[in-house]
């Protein structure tokens, strides 16, 4: 399962990133038209939600999640 983190802000993607590097998850960042995004994988969805969750409260942010692709 992959988890995608978009910012526009350049300072919350390098905070981010350091956090992340900190929690030894492996990540791909990436910059497209001034977003920034981090790809996270290899994590199922409970230990990815852990994560997301304690990132969130530790910056004070919050999460909008996108609605998944339908089947075929």
């Amino acid at each position: 399962m992959t988890t995608t983190i978009r910012t526009s802000s350049k300072n919350y993607f390098n905070k981010i990133q350091k956090y992340i590097t900190n929690k030894r998850v492996f990540f791909t960042p990436s910059v497209e038209n001034g977003v920034y995004a981090l790809t996270i994988f290899d994590l199922d969805s409970f230990r990815a939600n852990v994560l997301l969750n304690k990132m969130t409260k530790h910056f004070h942010l919050t999460k909008q999640q996108e609605p998944l692709a339908l089947a075929a």
